[in-house]
């Protein structure tokens, strides 16, 4: 199984393939900020220090969003991620 560590805290947790970030940050009151949930506000701006390439592809609409609210390199909104293999996530200050 696939594992989220959340460099926030220093925790890693064993998720199933294809869990939403979003989802398993609410199940299970992680310390990631989220606003909208929909990848229009960018409250949820991170970056995956580890693992980039074991989530899903940015969408189009992603991409819009992240051009709108942060110049990072590799910046993704937690929202939008689905994991697929081993990450580490770093959430961006606003």
């Amino acid at each position: 199984m696939p594992k989220i560590t959340l460099l926030r805290n220093g925790q890693t947790y064993e998720v199933p393939a294809g869990t939403s970030f979003l989802d398993f940050c609410l199940d299970h009151t992680a310390p990631h900020d989220f606003g909208c949930t929909a990848g229009s506000c960018g409250a949820c701006v991170c970056v995956l220090e580890e693992g980039a390439g074991n989530v899903n592809p940015v969408s189009d609409d992603e991409a819009e969003t992240l051009e709108m609210c942060t110049t990072h390199k590799g910046a993704r909104l937690g929202c939008q991620l689905k994991v697929l293999g081993d990450i580490s996530v770093r959430q961006l200050d606003s």
